[in-house]
């Protein structure tokens, strides 16, 4: 269900709250990079609020069914946007919230992509690029993968994001810590694991893989070749996910009525 819903986060529209069977909602907000049990990332997707209380509300209806698709709310004293809410697949369930700056740069989405009605994903930005992301890959309702973005490093040419993170880090046993660590130079990516429970990589367990998800020989690598059996320790979710999803024409309130297009943000 999750990758289902998770696949059709390709455009980007909203809905009212009145239309709503329930709101992507959690907990209260917790700041990106916040630390949990034993120091290691924070399993908490927290949901922040958009309130529609004391500030002006526009709606827009983006595919001519009449009803509205896109709740943009604004600042009544400095006009300024401060977030919306977002209908991805026009079925009444708020799929995303989108918030921005004094400056009207993105500073952070949630995606709610399974039928729950809670964060399954958030994505943080800053100065308007995507500097960190955590989401649950497994349907827990807590994060388990955990990725960190270089703002300088390469963008992808049609969505003007990141191609890949700059390194990510898992949980694969449920238990709040990470246990697999990705680290990307250039195209190239090194998985290591955690086999002995210490909350460390092994270096016995490294494998690097190249874009193609191909192991890269010894004589491309600079070093040994890893053991083959480490590139089983898990399924990997795609480099992307699920940040490709949002997209960054209708992000900005001059395309917010266009029909949903599907590039990457900001």
């Amino acid at each position: 269900m999750i990758r289902t819903r998770l696949a059709l986060l390709v455009g980007f529209v909203a809905v009212p709250m009145s239309l709503l069977a329930f709101a992507c909602g959690g907990t209260q907000e917790v700041a990106a990079g916040a630390k949990g049990p034993g120091g290691g990332p924070s399993t908490v997707l927290a949901h922040e609020d958009c309130s529609e209380s004391g500030n002006k509300v526009e709606a827009l209806d983006t595919n001519g069914d009449g009803k509205p698709d896109i709740r943009r709310i604004f600042n009544k004293s400095t006009g300024r946007e401060i977030c919306r809410i977002v209908d991805l697949n026009h079925d009444g369930k708020v799929d995303m919230y989108e918030y921005y700056d004094d400056s009207g740069n993105v500073r952070r989405r949630e995606y709610c992509y399974d039928d729950t009605g809670q964060v399954n994903a958030v994505e943080h930005f800053t100065g308007g690029k995507l500097s960190a992301r955590e989401y649950d890959t497994m349907g827990y309702h807590k994060a388990d993968t955990w990725d960190y973005f270089d703002s300088s490093a390469p963008t992808d040419a049609k969505t003007g994001r990141p191609t890949h993170p700059s390194r990510r880090e898992r949980d694969l046993t449920g238990d709040g810590r990470p246990d697999q660590w990705w680290q990307w130079s250039g195209d190239n990516v090194t998985i290591t694991v955690d086999k002995d429970g210490d909350g460390k990589p092994d270096p016995s367990s490294a494998i690097t893989l190249d874009k193609n998800g191909q192991p890269v020989e010894a004589s491309d690598n600079g070093g040994s070749a890893p053991p083959p059996a480490a590139s089983s320790a898990a399924p990997a979710p795609s480099a992307s996910a699920p940040g490709q999803a949002a997209s960054a024409s209708a992000a900005s309130p001059a395309a917010s009525s266009s029909s949903p297009s599907a590039d990457g943000g900001h």
